[in-house]
This record gives structure tokens, C-alpha cells and sequence, in this order.
């Protein structure tokens, strides 16, 4: 496997493990802070992101994990 795609490898599936673990820190990276319906009070004092943005994150998480063992497995599969 050539150092290019070991990387990839590498970053997908940790980024995906990521996304899966902690969907609420994905979120309010993305948002800046405010979670997508959170309009009113100080930063970071908006409580649970909506369940289904932590469903679409984890999704993302997912595919991401899965695209990560894909680059990896076309060493064993060539």
C-alpha cells in the first residue's frame, strides 16, 4: 500500500470514529458554536444539538469509516 493511500486510509477512519463518537462536537464546530436552532443565549449554552443532526453525523461517520476500510482493503484485493 502506498503511503498516499494508507493516509487516507488512516484519516477517513478516523474521522469517522470521530463523527460517530462526539456528533455534538461535529455540530457546533460546523455551526460556530450555536447548534442549527439555537438563536438565543450565550455561546455554547444551547444544550443537545436536534437528534437528527447527531443521526446525520453518525451517518457521515459511517460512510466515512467504511470509505477508510474500502481505500484499505484495494492493497488485498489487487
Amino acid at each position: 500500500m502506498a503511503l498516499r493511500e494508507l493516509l487516507a486510509a488512516v484519516l477517513s477512519v478516523g474521522l469517522g470514529v470521530f463523527f460517530v463518537a462526539y456528533p455534538q462536537a461535529i455540530i457546533q464546530i460546523h455551526t460556530a458554536g450555536r447548534y442549527p436552532d439555537g438563536r438565543h443565549g450565550e455561546y455554547g449554552t444551547d444544550g443537545d444539538p436536534p437528534r437528527k443532526w447527531q443521526l446525520v453525523v453518525r451517518g457521515i461517520g459511517v460512510l466515512a469509516i467504511v470509505v477508510g476500510l474500502w481505500i484499505a482493503a484495494q492493497q488485498y484485493v489487487r
